[in-house]
């Protein structure tokens, strides 16, 4: 990474009520949360995020740290830099997905789906 890449944050307060292709929305549209912002900084140990005219020292730029790519977390922002459109994809999938899949084992009752799934789960937590 380096100064000028392109880079989100997720900011709950930022709401969106229309999807990428003009679509309106009951409910604020999830992937309307991700803000693009950019590299317009740095110092030793974070960068320093900010909208792309942001000067280094502007109130509103946040500052990630480099190893972590994490930042004190704000009113409804969950800390985290994301650097990858990919990145957002997967956070997007999950919070359409992860609900599905919860009625999915709630109503499964096969024991060797049940123990491949316990399996992972706990696989995940060890590490």
């Amino acid at each position: 990474m380096q100064i000028g890449d392109k880079v989100w944050i997720f900011d709950s307060n930022n709401r969106k009520y229309t999807d990428d292709k003009g679509n309106k929305t009951q409910s604020p549209w999830y992937r309307g949360h991700f803000i693009e912002k950019y590299i317009v900084g740095e110092t030793k140990q974070s960068w320093i995020i900010g909208y792309k005219e942001n000067a280094i020292e502007d109130i509103s730029n946040l500052k990630v740290n480099k190893k972590t790519l994490t930042y004190k977390g704000k009113y409804g922002m969950d800390g985290v830099l994301y650097v990858s459109e990919e990145e957002i994809d997967c956070k997007c999938w999950v919070e359409d997905n992860h609900y599905i899949i919860q009625d999915q084992v709630m109503r499964c009752r096969d024991y060797d789906k049940l123990k491949k799934i316990q399996e992972i789960l706990s696989d995940k937590e060890e590490n």
